[in-house]
């Protein structure tokens, strides 16, 4: 169901597949603003990486949106962590484009469901 997972050759956690195939929207604090992410489809999410592969590079998978930005699943090593990925900084720099929420996405997920 989950294309991305075999073009970027990682396995997406199950919690976070939850995610994407029940809510449509997650208000995220980022910095100290609120803000209301779009879930991306299964289908979606191969598409949007397809468009940005250059930028996201493989240890980013997309799974929410707000505006051009993105809500990411980060891979680094045995870890992965969440994400908010500006477009406009990743066009100067790879590394700038990438603001860290939440170094665990098992923590992110408490967040979503018991606050």
């Amino acid at each position: 169901m989950f294309e991305i997972e075999n073009t970027v050759n990682k396995v997406i956690p199950n919690e976070i597949k939850k995610i994407i195939l029940t809510r449509k929207e997650l208000d995220i604090l980022v910095g100290n603003r609120l803000e209301r992410f779009i879930v991306i489809s299964p289908k979606e999410i191969l598409k949007i990486y397809r468009e940005q592969e250059e930028l996201f590079d493989y240890d980013i998978i997309p799974f929410a949106s707000l505006d051009d930005d993105y809500l990411c699943l980060y891979y680094q090593n045995t870890n992965i962590s969440i994400i908010y990925w500006s477009s406009e900084r990743a066009l100067e720099s790879k590394k700038m484009a990438i603001f860290e929420l939440n170094s665990s996405y098992i923590d992110f997920c408490k967040k979503l469901y018991y606050n």
